[in-house]
């Protein structure tokens, strides 16, 4: 059964390729906040048009240059016509950077913002910590990132009545120069306790603070925001709001018409039904067993141009487990198909054997492999179809 939906805006998360971890901390959030008119998107479902049926598409961190290759053209065309035509995009950390001008393929074929980052350089300082987390090459330069955590941002206008500081994490993302193209919504304006210094804190300062951490540019009926820090880390409830004054403002629930499939329970469950979906949470529990295991060690896996170590592991199985023992309890497993149920075993075993053979190979210290990419694209893809049947039957029993 199709039914309207206008109540709310509908949201569309980026879950394809170049996608990281962090794109589940806007699950983890609208979660919290009783928020289930989601989709989870990959560059596939862009491709299809899939943001003819969004409000918002937020799209977080990951490997830029990945992201902006599988999106690809079209990609880039149905992200500027989706904004033209009254959508909001929301970008952190590499989904900031995506709208970025850029003369590089395949950056360049989403020029929509002309503003410049100042953590980029030909003549890179010395990292004093995490080597590997401390720069990537962009042509002849290097975007570099001073430091890592926590950091304080101070508010500017809003319309919320507060310019104040705030704080929330930083994994990379841009410090944008000042422009005549955008508005300046943020400023870095210091670090905390728990900020961790990649390079001299010095020359960190001077590339950090009193510049943009946050801004936004209007495109045709739509808006582009675009957050160096993760704001939408769910262990900053001060930022999240942020993120929730954008998507609760009044204008975007009339922007399009949306529609959404509902979910109903079937006149009949089979007996096997329960049975099964214990056959997915038991994978899930190998893997995340299998997946400790690999965190005591010194692994790394370089993908694409991003590097990634066995804490990101869990994390997606993390936002599995927990919503799956839920509908354990209220027997919402009654809510998904066969084929569903399938599906999810698939990709979960597919884990639990990719964890198994990464576990077998000698110890390495960041070097490419082609397991360690299989595994990600599976987590990926077992978090994004799981997550997208939790919040289907999360909007059925609200």
């Amino acid at each position: 059964m199709i039914e309207r939906n206008k109540a709310r805006p509908e949201v569309g998360i980026y879950v394809g390729r170049g996608a990281s971890h962090s794109w589940t901390w806007f699950a983890d959030i609208f979660d919290r906040a009783g928020y289930y008119d989601v989709s989870f998107l990959n560059e596939g479902d862009v491709d299809d048009g899939a943001l003819a049926f969004c409000d918002v598409f937020f799209v977080s961190g990951g490997d830029t240059f990945a992201v902006a290759e599988g999106l690809g053209r079209n990609g880039a065309e149905q992200i500027e016509k989706f904004v033209r035509n009254g959508g909001t995009y929301i970008g952190a950390c590499a989904g900031a950077y995506l709208p970025l001008n850029s003369s590089l393929s395949p950056l360049n074929m989403f020029n929509f913002v002309h503003a410049r980052i100042t953590n980029i350089s030909k003549n890179l300082p010395a990292p004093k910590i995490k080597a590997e987390k401390f720069c990537t090459e962009y042509g002849c330069q290097y975007v570099f990132h001073p430091v890592r955590e926590e950091v304080s941002v101070k508010l500017k206008g809003w319309g919320t009545g507060r310019n104040g500081s705030i704080r929330a994490p930083l994994y990379g993302g841009p410090v944008l120069l000042p422009s005549e193209d955008i508005e300046v919504l943020a400023e870095y304006d210091g670090f905390t306790g728990k900020t961790e210094f990649l390079i001299d804190e010095d020359i960190a300062r001077k590339t950090i603070i009193g510049n943009v951490a946050a801004a936004s540019k209007k495109l045709g009926k739509g808006m582009f925001y675009l957050f160096g820090p993760h704001f939408e880390h769910p262990d900053f409830p001060d930022a999240n709001q942020i993120l929730f004054k954008i998507l609760f403002d009044s204008e975007l629930c009339t922007q399009r018409d949306n529609f959404k499939e509902s979910s109903t329970a079937p006149g009949y469950v089979s007996s096997s039904t329960k049975k099964i979906f214990r056959t997915f949470l038991s994978e899930i529990s190998n893997a995340r067993i299998a997946a400790l295991a690999l965190e005591r060690t010194s692994y790394k896996w370089l993908i694409g141009k991003k590097v990634y170590d066995p804490e990101k592991i869990r994390v997606f199985l993390e936002a599995i487990w927990g919503r799956a023992r839920y509908l354990e309890s209220k027997e919402g497993y009654k809510y998904i198909s066969e084929h569903e149920m399938a599906v999810l075993i698939k990709f979960s075993k597919e884990i639990t054997g990719c964890l198994r053979q990464l576990r077998s190979e000698s110890e390495p210290s960041q070097q490419e492999s082609n397991a360690a990419k299989h595994l990600f694209f599976n987590l990926r893809e077992a978090a994004s179809k799981f997550l997208s049947i939790y919040f289907r039957i999360k909007l059925v029993m609200s």
